[in-house]
């Protein structure tokens, strides 16, 4: 999803959901957006959740995890 940072630019958070060990989950999808993605078309932050918000029709609410976003420091 696009977040908009402390200093006011969007960038890209991707949110995982672990199937298993969360640090696993975070360097794996590091290691895919690294090997598949430009360096400017990469996400800055990858966070785990434990689910994705959906609709009753299964689609993804982005709008939820904007809200829930919050930099790292």
């Amino acid at each position: 999803v696009v977040v908009s940072d402390r200093d006011g630019f969007e960038r890209l958070a991707l949110y995982v959901v672990p199937a298993g060990e969360e640090a696993a989950a975070v360097a794996a999808a590091h290691a895919r957006c690294d090997a598949r993605l430009a360096h400017h078309a990469r996400p800055k932050w990858i966070q785990t959740i434990g689910e994705l918000p959906r609709t009753a029709t299964g689609k993804v609410q982005r709008y939820r995890l904007r809200a829930q976003f919050a930099p790292p420091e």
